[in-house]
């Protein structure tokens, strides 16, 4: 296979003539390499990224913008979609950047945001580091200059892996034939600027200011010569579903197109998911008062099902890890539960679960009211075969 190894890069199809994508910008990219093979696994997002929050930085000129440091460069993005010509589309992830932010924090300790593969995502052990590299790199400096945050003469810049189903293939030889996919489509779109960074230097919401420019994002991915052999391959996809929490018992119910080995899911405050200034628009927040939560199939308990109510924080936890990844370790810890950003619930199936014409409930217990409800991003993990 590395005999015949390409490496391609890609420019979006609509690409500004500025050059620049801001927030809710799409991004279209078209991936073709006829007689060839995509090697799943290989795709990459690259680009430049500068930020600004509509506040003046502080008297040592130091701005203080946070992105979640568990999150990176995958916070810019809330949406990634996958389509096949000859398939159709296999993955629309909405609110991806949450997505992100919670398989980040179930599968990473904070000794992994010290790896290169995690610093060129910009993510990092904690927010302080996020301030920096976002900040980006002033290349005039020498070592004798002892200015904190100089001025940066180079934007920041970026290389990450999203978490999209042509990335996370298993079986066969890892590729995927241009004669059975047809053109791949790409699509992903810029976050809302509010929905990314936070900080004493991010204005509030209602106010002007906060902006986020993208330039030079490229695609990237490889491809082999195609030796006519075609092996099953399965895909891992993602399907996204929002809804909200205002009352103290709340049954949350969908059927999703797909069939699913797991299940979980995220809380924030509404109010806080877009409001700027000091609060983490991508937390992951514990439901006040949590009391339970049951997982119910057709309004049934099913065997591929806990049959009874979880009421025990730890248990709860430990199930929402394991419905995110098999990963044996997280950054889910006393410091994230300190400060309210780890809580999850999820659940993963004994088996696959048929989704596409049954449903699955979540019942929640807590002290939630309709006063201040909270947003509950649900993410399935479904298996599809080519």
């Amino acid at each position: 296979m590395s005999q015949n190894y390409l490496y391609h890069c890609i420019q979006p199809d609509n690409e500004p003539s500025s050059g620049t994508f801001s927030e809710f910008s799409m991004a279209d990219f078209t991936l073709t390499f006829p007689q060839r093979k995509l090697v799943t696994g290989s795709i990459r997002i690259t680009a430049n990224v500068a930020l600004a929050g509509g506040v003046a930085d502080n008297a040592a000129g130091i701005s203080n913008i946070f992105i979640d440091p568990k999150v990176g460069a995958h916070a810019l993005f809330d949406q990634f979609s996958t389509t096949l010509d000859r398939v159709g589309q296999i993955e629309n992830i909405l609110e991806y950047n949450k997505y992100a932010k919670a398989v980040s924090q179930a599968t990473s300790s904070h000794a992994d945001y010290m790896k290169g593969s995690k610093v060129c995502e910009l993510q990092a052990p904690n927010e302080s580091w996020s301030k920096c590299v976002f900040k980006g790199v002033d290349s005039t400096r020498t070592f004798a200059v002892t200015t904190f945050l100089p001025t940066a003469t180079d934007l920041a810049s970026f290389s990450l892996k999203p978490l999209v189903c042509l990335n996370s293939a298993v079986g066969g030889d890892g590729t995927i034939s241009f004669r059975k996919s047809g053109a791949v489509r790409m699509n992903l779109r810029v976050a809302r600027a509010l929905q990314i960074m936070y900080g004493a230097s991010v204005a509030a919401a209602g106010t002007t200011g906060q902006s986020i420019s993208i330039t030079n994002l490229r695609l990237h991915f490889a491809s082999v010569a195609d030796d006519g052999v075609d092996m099953p391959l399965t895909l891992s996809n993602t399907i996204s579903v929002k809804s909200t929490v205002q009352s103290t018992f709340a049954n949350v119910s969908c059927s999703v197109p797909a069939v699913c080995r797991s299940v979980f899911g995220t809380f924030i405050r509404a109010d806080r998911e877009a409001a700027g200034a000091m609060d983490n628009p991508l937390a992951c927040e514990t439901l006040p008062g949590w009391k339970s939560v049951q997982f119910l199939y057709n309004d049934t308990i099913n065997n591929s099902l806990v049959s009874y109510t979880i009421n025990d924080r730890e248990e709860c936890k430990k199930r929402y890890l394991r419905a995110v990844s098999s990963s044996d370790h997280s950054s889910i810890g006393k410091w994230a539960e300190k400060h309210d950003d780890g809580f999850g619930v999820g659940l993963q199936f004994d088996g696959l679960l048929d989704l596409r014409s049954q449903k699955i409930s979540i019942q929640l217990t807590s002290n939630v009211s309709s006063a201040q409800p909270y947003i509950f991003s649900l993410f399935f993990q479904g298996v599809q075969s080519l």
